[in-house]
């Protein structure tokens, strides 16, 4: 497994510096760093030119404007691949710690699982109590298709992407009522496509933004939560400020 990691920056600056020394690390399997920047005001673009002159990453893109997850992911694996050969894509979000052996797991997932489209990486993502029920076992591996969809940090197939899937680049709060998000489109679409989609059941992979840590950052998770329509969220962090 030769892996494209696309990293996707915005704002956060601490908390990318924190997900790239996790990279660093622990990675053992081959890989390109591509990091993708939804236009940070926070130091962020400054860091990642850095970064690039450094020899640290591979490839740096640094969007206009606040494209969302979705898009920047899209536009990091298209723009990578002109690049770089890689046998399997990756989007990692800039607030996963990430355990030493994550990528040799995830590469036997693939190799176990010839059917499997798309591995989510997030632990956090299967601990619902009723997680467990769906989980089923292929050649010896454990996935766990929970809650149907993958969200957040994953690896795809490099055929998933050249069977022309890709990421709803809708934005966010574009007015519709109760939209499918783009993470449960594109796992739907891989599925459609007769693959499999779950996430990996070792705990070798988790976000450290979550509601504990929220207040790291009020702002941004104000404009995010605001932004896709979470009202409840939305809530908890004005009452947290």
């Amino acid at each position: 497994m030769k892996l494209l990691v696309v990293l996707i920056t915005y704002n956060r600056l601490a908390y990318t510096k924190k997900t790239l020394r996790n990279l660093y690390a622990t990675i053992e399997a081959p890989y390109y760093l591509v990091v993708v920047d939804n236009n940070s005001t926070d130091g962020t673009k400054e860091f990642l030119k850095g970064l690039l002159q450094r020899g640290k990453a591979d490839k740096i893109i640094l969007n206009p404007d606040n494209y969302y997850p979705g898009k920047a992911t899209n536009i990091g694996w298209s723009e990578g691949l002109k690049e770089f050969d890689a046998t399997h894509l990756m989007r990692l979000d800039n607030d996963m710690e990430l355990k030493k052996g994550w990528d040799l797991e995830a590469e036997d997932y693939f190799k176990k699982i010839t059917n499997l489209g798309q591995l989510g990486l997030d632990h956090e993502a299967i601990e619902h109590p009723k997680a467990f029920l769906r989980e089923m076992e292929i050649n010896g591996k454990t996935l766990n298709p929970w809650p149907g969809c993958v969200g957040g940090p994953n690896i795809i197939r490099r055929t998933i992407w050249e069977m022309g899937v890709k990421y709803d680049e809708l934005m966010w709060n574009d007015g519709r009522n109760s939209p499918l998000q783009e993470d449960s489109q594109f796992s739907k679409k891989i599925q459609n496509k007769g693959y499999l989609t779950g996430h990996m059941t070792k705990d070798l992979a988790r976000t450290f933004a979550n509601k504990d840590n929220w207040k790291d950052f009020p702002e941004y998770y104000e404009e995010t939560m605001r932004d896709r329509g979470y009202d409840d969220n939305l809530k908890f962090i004005k009452e947290m400020k």
